[in-house]
């Protein structure tokens, strides 16, 4: 049993819940009922309980770790906007005759988090088995090695999904812009939306540079090349691929597809149109010009 993660916020000390609203496959946006909580002033704080029910099934032969072995339960976060990642133990961990419950509590400071948040429950195996018996060769024995995933979220504090990785690079031998991709496998789940798996390269040397570091400077032209971009990367996905991502099927957090779902989602200005590729194109380029002269607003 696996509740929800819970957020807050302390306000004068005095604790007020924050609302999660789910915006894609395992992601939620972060939003204030009272409208004044501020991640960079005030922080955020979660709370997560999990309980297991008969938790002797997890050792041995049929389970997933050896008989002798102890399991842990630990939250993996990861924020990609500052490339930290960190593990956070509970604040208790009690075992009775019901089971097995573990509660955690933990704050983020602020400045400790930016942009993005994933939060992973997982059972690694905290200490290792000094004898392994029969049936049992199979099984992970070594100590702080993942074992299971019991849940796992990705926390939106400021639209991540709108981010393209963008990478400045001053050469008078290359381009203005130009794009990179990985050799993709799965885009539903093994592949995420970071600069190592799709990457727009804009070369300052050229004094049409859209931008130059980190600053808009001609933000039509931004919007072509995202728009452009966007384009050759759901041309890139296969049909089944395509059909996954507008419909939500079998997404994992933080995937290629699953930001590109968030993405379709957040278009509102006009519906995207995939029947033809220059359709596509023209919606594109009307939502993210809303989208960007909004957020220069």
């Amino acid at each position: 049993m696996i509740e929800k993660f819970q957020f807050f916020y302390y306000p004068n000390d005095m604790e007020s819940p924050l609302r999660g609203e789910k915006k894609g496959s395992g992601v939620i946006k972060i939003t204030d009922p009272l409208d004044m909580w501020s991640l960079a002033q005030d922080g955020i704080t979660f709370k997560k309980k999990v309980s297991i029910a008969y938790p002797d099934f997890l050792f041995g032969a049929g389970g997933i770790a050896c008989k002798n072995a102890e399991i842990g339960i630990c939250i993996m976060w990861t924020n990609n906007r500052l490339t930290q990642t960190g593990l956070i133990l509970p604040n208790s961990d009690i075992t009775t005759a019901a089971g097995r419950t573990c509660y955690f509590e933990h704050t983020f400071n602020p400045g400790e988090v930016e942009g993005d948040l994933q939060l992973s429950v997982c059972l690694y195996v905290k200490k290792s088995a000094s004898e392994i018996l029969d049936g049992e060769e199979e099984l992970m024995n070594e100590e702080g090695v993942t074992i299971g995933e019991l849940d796992d979220i990705v926390v939106d504090f400021d639209s991540i999904n709108m981010e393209f990785p963008i990478e400045e690079l001053y050469s008078d031998k290359e381009p203005l812009w130009w794009i990179e991709f990985s050799q993709w496998e799965d885009p539903k789940s093994l592949e995420k939306f970071t600069k190592e798996n799709i990457c727009i390269y804009l070369n300052p040397y050229y004094s049409a540079c859209p931008m130059t570091d980190g600053n808009i400077k001609n933000v039509d032209l931004l919007i072509d090349i995202l728009a452009t971009s966007y384009l050759m990367i759901f041309e890139r996905l296969s049909e089944e691929d395509l059909q996954a991502t507008r419909n939500d099927v079998g997404l994992e957090a933080n995937s290629i597809c699953s930001i590109l779902h968030q993405f379709i989602g957040e278009c509102n200005k006009t519906e995207l149109r995939f029947e033809s590729p220059e359709a596509l194109l023209r919606t594109l380029q009307i939502n993210l010009r809303a989208k960007l002269i909004e957020e220069d607003k």
